[in-house]
């Protein structure tokens, strides 16, 4: 009897200690994926982007399995600029997991890697921690690149390659011009409430 009721009190305080520390878990987890999120989306913005965020299935320009989710900043009810994520890109060991922000505007605010088995030294250095390759997006747009520079300069393009990885330097340029043409085709769709 004495084993039974002490597993029954085990039980109750597994219960209560569940309960009590969810909710808390959850909000940390939040708390962290939004600053992730906010890592490219450096503009003010007043809106709940985890109330505000719709999922996307367009094979033409993501080649993600499933879908990608577009976090919509707003001001005051005006649209300001969206995160995408994850956008995959073909790296060289295997996809590359990246998040994108695009101003209102069609300009690309930052590009961050959030997920990727890069080779050390070659391929990881599109980390914004370990190199600044990937902050060469921000403030470029379809308006201001012309098509042809948008590849590595082995290619023709203008953008550098990292040194050994130009695999996964072409996958990244590659996600990136297709998300910034997916947003300029469908901006004022992706904002509709």
């Amino acid at each position: 009897m004495p084993l039974v009721l002490l597993a029954m009190a085990c039980a109750v305080l597994l219960y209560i200690s569940n309960r009590f520390t969810h909710e808390k878990i959850t909000a940390n987890a939040r708390a962290l994926q939004l600053g992730v999120i906010n890592s490219v989306m450096p503009l003010p913005y007043n809106n709940q982007l985890f109330d505000d965020f719709i999922e996307v299935s367009e094979p033409g320009y993501f080649w993600n399995a499933d879908t990608v989710i577009v976090f919509r900043a707003r001001m005051d009810g005006q649209p300001v600029g969206i995160a995408l994520m994850p956008v995959f890109a073909k790296g060289y060991n295997s996809n590359i997991q990246l998040l994108i922000g695009i101003a209102f505007d069609g300009t690309l605010l930052a590009v961050r890697a959030i997920k990727h088995n890069e080779t050390e030294g070659l391929g990881d250095q599109i980390d914004h921690n370990k190199s600044d390759w990937i902050n060469r997006f921000s403030g470029l747009s379809l308006d201001n690149t012309p098509p042809d520079d948008w590849s590595v300069k082995s290619d023709g393009g203008n953008f550098d390659q990292l040194s050994g990885a130009t695999i996964t330097s072409r996958g990244v340029i590659n996600a990136v011009r297709k998300s910034l043409e997916y947003y300029k085709l469908n901006r004022d769709r992706l904002y509709l409430r």
